[in-house]
């Protein structure tokens, strides 16, 4: 019931956001507030939902921490701080906060037949349910679970900066700069931070059935990071052509 509690008030907070964007996006497009076509709502509507999930999930997971979450990237793992987290009612409401949110957007993208994103919110849905678990049994582990969330969540923002300066037709040069920083914020957080936070977590947690289950998960969730960072970096260097294109004739 406890639990319970927690999921069905994070599911309306987030189904409150869901409606808001979708009455948002309509209404910016339809009254010329952005210069977007009618059929890109769709995208622009989960810009605004995914930036309101990353704002808030991002900022609940830092106050929920005993220290600013990147104080020390390098070395987060304090033995006392593991033991002793700061807020842990505010972490429970964060993990369901975010578990509503995969879960609801979990049936968009199998409806758009967004495949890659189906596989990465089954494999953020499972560690979160399995993270959601381990508060009744006071091992602490929603101190790994804030930053998890944190690290994969906080980037999102600028993602969808980017996409929107695209759409807009933004000089191609803005765009770039964007999606640079973006790149630059998803490779520190999600292939040098994520990896070093789930060694971090076998080494304090141990290895056990329930964590040997939840490898595939982190794997497959770093596949698709790598995959995303590839990409990415090949619409850069299309962006970086055309900008060394214009200095030639300049």
């Amino acid at each position: 019931m406890y639990y319970f509690t927690y999921l069905l008030g994070s599911y309306y907070v987030i189904r409150s956001i869901f409606r808001f964007s979708d009455y948002a996006s309509k209404y910016l497009i339809e009254n010329d507030y952005i210069d977007l076509p009618i059929s890109k709502k769709e995208k622009l509507d989960e810009c605004i939902y995914s930036s309101f999930h990353s704002l808030l999930s991002s900022f609940f997971a830092c106050l929920s921490l005993t220290t600013p979450i990147l104080k020390d990237p390098y070395n987060p793992f304090d033995m006392t701080i593991v033991s002793y987290p700061q807020n842990n009612q505010l972490q429970l409401f964060t993990t369901c906060f975010s578990l509503s949110y995969f879960l609801m957007d979990l049936s968009k993208c199998i409806y758009h037949k967004k495949y890659m994103f189906v596989m990465h919110h089954l494999a953020a849905i499972h560690l979160l349910y399995s993270g959601l678990q381990s508060f009744g049994q006071y091992d602490n582990k929603g101190f790994y679970i804030m930053y998890f969330i944190f690290l994969l969540e906080s980037n999102t923002v600028l993602l969808n900066i980017g996409y929107i300066l695209k759409e807009c037709n933004f000089h191609y040069s803005i765009t770039c700069l964007s999606w640079i920083i973006h790149l630059f914020f998803f490779i520190t957080f999600r292939l040098i931070t994520i990896p070093k936070l789930i060694v971090m977590y076998y080494l304090y947690e141990g290895i056990t059935m329930k964590t040997l289950l939840e490898l595939p998960s982190f794997l497959l969730i770093m596949a698709g990071s790598t995959y995303w960072s590839y990409t990415q970096l090949k619409g850069i260097r299309k962006y970086l052509k055309n900008c060394i294109k214009d200095i030639k004739k300049e």
